[in-house]
């Protein structure tokens, strides 16, 4: 929504702190302007006239600016909150009598709140008076609006203020998912606020499982402040955010700072350890320096850091103001040469002859394979059917294979799903035989194992993790193997050219796969999970807790020491020296759940080919441009035309 007054006031305070007036060259611009008839002494004098009134009436608006306080106390917008299921666009206007709604506690979800088990549309209301005060501020004299910030929203919002929408995140039903966490931070221009009379907020929630609603952070309603206005870019530097061996890590950030005043304070940076627990971080270096930041312009800092050894850290940069205690920060995990980085194994003895026994069990189970189409995945160059086979402890697996219509044998990639993932057909690769292969308690593959509910049967990583040969994962892995079975019996496929890959969970078997089945001739794992994985419990909020809750339940006979023992015959850690095939493995830095650090604990050990991409801001996932890298990497490798 357009701001004519403050847009007015910005373009002239922003002409005002230009260069200072050059008389020649204004001289000299405006003799190309003025025609023959003019005499350019009148043009001049009158351009210099209107430069000075310019000049004159920003310097007003600056004095006025700077005889108010910068920030003026918020409005709590905690307390006095109505609620209801279901949606109606009504709802929205501020003269609806929500007068029947239930109050709610609000920065909870809405099944903590009395509606349980609730998923599907729910309607927020507040009416509040906003007092002249909470406008009287440099900053809101200056950008006419202020801020409405609600906490975290679970899954997706549309926000209104006095009927008028003032902000979204998300929409339902096609951009749910990754939005319950982010903190929501809406302007509300001036025009639409009464000024000591009652205004009305009205926020509509979709959530479609799980928790729900304004869940989680402090509401309030206040005039723009400066950190509003300035942010800290970490750069990545030359190397995607990894340094190389043998120099020192030279790091810089980019302070921008888009605010109409100069800022003094200082810019901290600070080098820690590589875990994601704040808390738990071993501090390295802490350099503390003066910066001023001049108004609307952005500034370089940088930091030199001589790391004590190979492998990861965990670097902030703050900028503090004088005037306050408010900071604004940005932290990134930089690595610095992390291939010499030393995570060595810690297999069990009888790691070999458990896997070995394993493989003859799955030996014994005949896979029963049954094989039908499924035309209304077909496409113009591939067939689509639906397979099952039976695996390890006779379990019934399910998965989607995709073939060229053209002659074969054609190479084949076999896809592994994340966790609780269900794959699909790709539709998307015509020159590749495709096995898209849901695990036990995945997708399809339910029948003999259940899949993962937040109310159902619990965790894939604690079923059988008291005893390493019941474990969820033994037999996982397996299917993976049980699906190479399939394909290699198959005449489309090319049995000597078989990859594998998988994200997150998928990207753990794609390594386990490939270090227990020699027919896997290449191994792409992405931001593989559960790698070292007693110390990625330990530097995790996910899915470290889960072991923690483990931990709990039983204290007598749940302990560190049996989750370590059963995950250490599953950890790619242990078993990635075993591969024999090139790997290529992909990694996303700021990933929170499976650690950049982690994965290198198993690709160091990869004795084979092998490449890796890091993906600087990624989090828990890799972007599209990999999925092209690693499609680019696996049919150069299989001699394929790309």
């Amino acid at each position: 929504m357009s701001r004519p007054v403050s847009n007015s006031i910005e373009a002239r305070v922003t002409h005002a702190t230009l260069a200072p007036i050059n008389s020649d060259s204004q001289y000299t611009d405006s003799k190309t302007a003025v025609s023959g008839n003019i005499p350019a002494m009148v043009f001049r004098f009158h351009h210099t006239l209107l430069e000075t009134a310019a000049r004159a009436f920003a310097l007003i608006i600056l004095l006025t600016l700077a005889s108010l306080p910068t920030t003026s106390k918020a409005l709590d917008i905690t307390q006095g909150w109505r609620f209801t299921t279901g949606d109606d666009a009504a709802w929205a206007r501020p003269d609806f009598d929500d007068s029947g709604w239930k109050s709610i506690e609000i920065g909870r979800p809405w099944e903590k709140a009395g509606y349980k088990d609730y998923d599907g549309y729910g309607w927020y209301r507040l009416r509040v008076t906003v007092p002249k005060a909470v406008g009287k501020s440099a900053y809101f004299k200056y950008y006419q609006r202020l801020t409405l910030s609600l906490g975290a929203v679970d899954n997706v919002d549309v926000t209104y203020f006095n009927g008028e929408e003032v902000g979204r995140t998300g929409s339902a039903p096609d951009d749910i998912k990754g939005h319950d966490k982010t903190i929501r931070h809406y302007q509300v221009p001036a025009e639409l606020i009464r000024w000591d009379a009652e205004n009305v907020i009205a926020v509509r929630v979709f959530d479609d499982g799980g928790d729900g609603g304004i869940s989680k952070g402090s509401l309030k309603l206040s005039a723009p402040t400066w950190h509003e206005f300035v942010t800290v870019d970490i750069s990545h530097g030359r190397g995607e955010g990894i340094h190389p061996a043998g120099a020192p890590m030279n790091m810089s950030a980019r302070i921008h700072n888009t605010a109409f005043e100069n800022l003094r304070g200082t810019v901290q940076w600070k080098v820690e350890s590589d875990t994601w627990l704040v808390d738990q971080r071993e501090l390295f270096a802490d350099n503390t320096k003066p910066q001023q930041l001049s108004a609307e312009m952005s500034h370089t800092v940088a930091f030199r850091f001589d790391p004590p050894a190979a492998g990861f850290y965990q670097v902030t940069c703050t900028f503090s103001h004088d005037s306050d205690d408010s900071v604004v920060s940005q932290s990134r995990m930089r690595g610095y040469a992390p291939e010499k980085m030393d995570r060595s194994p810690d297999a069990p003895e009888d790691m070999r002859t458990f896997w070995d026994e394993a493989i003859e069990e799955l030996a014994t189970v005949a896979p029963q394979y049954k094989i039908s189409p499924s035309p209304k995945w077909n496409t113009d160059q591939t067939d689509c059917y639906l397979v099952e086979m039976r695996s390890l402890g006779d379990v019934r697996i399910r998965g989607w294979f995709e073939v060229p219509k053209s002659a074969g044998p054609h190479p084949v990639l076999l896809r592994v799903p994340g966790y609780t993932q269900g794959m699909q057909p790709t539709q998307s690769i015509p020159d590749m035989a495709v096995l898209s292969l849901n695990i036990r308690g995945h997708g399809n593959s339910t029948d003999d194992e259940p899949g993962y509910y937040w109310w159902g049967p619990g965790d894939y990583l604690l079923r059988g993790l008291d005893d390493p040969q019941k474990f969820f994962y033994r037999g996982a892995i397996m299917d993976c193997l049980r699906g190479v079975d399939f394909v290699t019996s198959r005449p489309e496929a090319d049995a000597k050219r078989i990859a594998i890959t998988g994200g997150s969970q998928g990207g753990m078997l794609s390594f386990a796969a490939a270090a227990l089945d020699k027919r896997i001739a290449l191994s792409a794992p992405d931001i593989p999970f559960v790698v070292d994985s007693m110390k990625s419990f330990k530097m995790t909020a996910w899915p470290g807790m889960i072991i923690w809750d483990w931990l709990g339940r039983a204290p007598a006979h749940n302990t560190w020491e049996l989750a370590g023992k059963t995950f250490s015959y599953i950890d790619p850690k242990n078993l990635a020296g075993w591969i024999a095939c090139p790997v290529f493995m992909g990694v996303g830095l700021q990933d929170n759940a499976a650690p950049a650090p982690a994965a290198f604990a198993a690709y160091n050990q990869v004795r084979s080919p092998k490449e890796y991409r890091v993906y600087p801001e990624a989090g828990h996932h890799t972007p599209p441009e990999h999925v092209v890298a690693k499609m680019i990497w696996i049919r150069k490798q299989f001699a394929m035309k790309e």
